[in-house]
């Protein structure tokens, strides 16, 4: 707040945003479809480039997003992402550390991370700006059905979220040497998984968006395995972590992620039509580490700069005709 004397203050927050909006009428207007990798705290670098993307004039009349992914694309369709980052960057700034034993010892939780998540999502959402957008959503997950009520039985538990873990692990070790392989397929038929798409269609109060993001970042336990209306859910990013998929034929595509494993076994075709951006250097953060404020932070400006440094290519791609985009 900038005072001027007799009452008459300037919010200066309120002016750039006025600012900018002013700007963006001026600008040429650019369509896209975003897809936006999860990754914990890595996708606050996504969350840089989309908050350069408007600045641009880009709209965007698709988005996708797995796990953090889907809380960062729903962040930019509320316009909010620098007070995300700011918000973020404070509760991390108050959290210790990523495991609190003397929980264990009460019977509380021992990971903070479900929590900080929550309010992150709540403080950054827009419910009638995301509406208003009249953007596509897509939030990916998997969805497990009790079978022969098999899953209310904590070992089965135990073991599903066992077994998943290590051909999730498996499948990540030999995509990192480029090799395609599908373990996750062989797990999702043996415990009745199947792979979901929620949508703007499905949103109506942003309580059910939340836990929506909540389905798609099921992380046990860091975030807890997702239980509704007696299905279950685990995290989107199991199956794909870029969903390009579901996107328009003729959509100009910016899709986001952050190791090179993402992209290995999806059709070339998509690919080679798609405009994909990864971090230019390491990120400054780690998925889960909900202590560092300051990675946080660098993380997000890293996009900014990174998108920036790509500009010129990313509006000429934005400008092209789409018969161009179509592998012969």
């Amino acid at each position: 707040m900038f005072p001027l004397g007799r009452g008459l203050d300037i919010n200066l927050s309120d002016v750039k945003d006025q600012l900018l909006q002013t700007i963006q009428k001026f600008l040429p207007q650019y369509e896209a479809s975003l897809g936006i990798a999860g990754g914990g705290c890595k996708a606050f670098y996504a969350l840089g480039i989309g908050r350069k993307l408007r600045e641009w004039g880009v709209r965007f009349t698709e988005v996708s997003g797995v796990s953090a992914g889907a809380a960062m694309a729903l962040a930019m369709l509320s316009e909010t992402e620098d007070e995300t980052v700011e918000y973020f960057e404070e509760i991390t700034k108050r959290n210790s550390s990523n495991f609190h034993f003397s929980n264990l010892l009460r019977g509380e939780r021992t990971f903070p991370h479900e929590e900080m998540y929550r309010r992150g999502i709540r403080f950054g959402m827009r419910f009638d700006k995301i509406l208003s957008s009249g953007a596509k959503v897509y939030i990916h997950t998997v969805r497990a059905y009790p079978k022969e009520n098999s899953l209310q039985n904590k070992f089965r538990l135990a073991r599903l979220i066992s077994e998943t873990g290590r051909a999730f692990l498996l499948d990540d070790r030999d995509r990192n040497e480029g090799i395609a392989s599908n373990r996750m397929g062989e797990i999702i038929k043996k415990w009745n998984m199947e792979e979901v798409v929620f949508t703007e269609r499905d949103f109506s109060n942003p309580d059910n968006i939340e836990q929506f993001i909540l389905n798609s970042s099921s992380i046990p336990p860091i975030v807890d395995f997702q239980s509704v209306n007696n299905e279950y859910y685990l995290d989107g990013g199991l199956t794909n972590n870029l969903l390009l998929e579901k996107f328009q034929t003729n959509a100009k595509i910016i899709g986001i992620y952050y190791e090179p494993a993402t992209i290995v076994g999806k059709d070339p075709d998509l690919l080679k039509r798609s405009f994909l951006i990864k971090p230019s250097r390491p990120l400054p953060i780690t998925s889960f580490d909900y202590t560092n404020p300051k990675g946080v932070r660098d993380t997000y400006e890293l996009g900014k700069e990174d998108a920036e440094s790509l500009k010129d290519e990313i509006i000429d791609y934005l400008k092209k005709d789409f018969n161009s985009l179509i592998p012969l």
